[in-house]
């Protein structure tokens, strides 16, 4: 029987992030997805320009529907939109008990606040309830309070979001200058280290599709550390041209910065 996840987060209407985008990498994956919609974006691809949160009664009800009688096997969370939504997300997950990956997205690449800024102190009440979280470098200086400049910075930032409660951790490292790293915390340390050329263009999604395989590989029984790995493999391979995330024509193409065909 096809394994079963589940996608809270927000509607993305250009298909390149939210829930249009985890419902593709889910069948790339080959899981079967499950929504819960936090909220409606209003967007064009190089900005969002609003929210429209779901009417908690109907986002709870649905979160009831999902725990009583479809029981995912695993859950993606994305963006959350308001504190109500978030403390209903936790009440399901201290129900669920199911592997879980947050994706702490607070803003948009543009400065949109994807979650109101009064609950981005309550998303580490979550942190405790999820397998993984994987924060950007942004993310991770707002929710640890520590500004990121170099790799001492990134230990440091990952010992307070751990001492927050965070069990696991995925720092992405793509807003950082130089060639992306993303490293993995896990047991106290770093455990493993991924990196990548960087791509020309500006890139849409990533980090949807990423927590979205990382969640979908748990669904399917992997252990943490591998499902990151196939994960990153996953973004890799969707990254340089051998399958799509979820990119669209008005997308710039992806393709490494040398563009010698490699």
């Amino acid at each position: 029987m096809r394994k079963i996840i589940l996608s809270i987060a927000a509607s993305d209407p250009s298909g390149g992030a939210g829930i249009e985008a985890d419902l593709k990498v889910f069948t790339r994956i080959g899981v079967f997805g499950l929504t819960a919609i936090t909220g409606i974006t209003v967007q064009e691809p190089e900005e969002i320009k609003a929210i429209i949160p779901t009417p908690i009664e109907h986002f709870r009800a649905i979160l009831e529907i999902h725990f009583k009688k479809l029981k995912p096997d695993a859950v993606k969370i994305g963006a959350i939109a308001t504190q109500k939504h978030l403390e209903e997300i936790k009440s399901f997950l201290e129900k669920m008990r199911v592997p879980a990956v947050l994706d702490t997205i607070l803003l948009s690449s543009t400065g949109f606040e994807l979650l109101e800024k009064s609950a981005w102190g309550k998303i580490k009440e979550l942190f405790s309830l999820v397998s993984l979280i994987t924060p950007n470098i942004e993310e991770a200086e707002i929710l640890s309070g520590t500004k990121i400049q170099n790799n001492d910075d990134k230990v440091r930032a990952l010992k307070i979001l751990n001492e927050q409660g965070a069990k696991a951790i995925l720092l992405k490292g793509g807003h950082l200058k130089g060639e992306p790293e993303d490293w993995l915390w896990l047991d106290g340390s770093v455990r493993l280290k991924f990196s990548r050329p960087r791509v020309a263009g500006k890139i849409h999604g990533t980090g949807c599709a990423l927590s979205s395989a990382i969640a979908s590989y748990l669904a399917l029984g992997y252990e943490l550390e591998l499902a990151v790995k196939k994960a990153e493999e996953y973004l890799d391979r969707a990254l340089y041209g051998l399958m799509e995330i979820s990119q669209v024509k008005y997308f710039t193409h992806l393709e490494k910065e040398d563009n010698n065909g490699d």
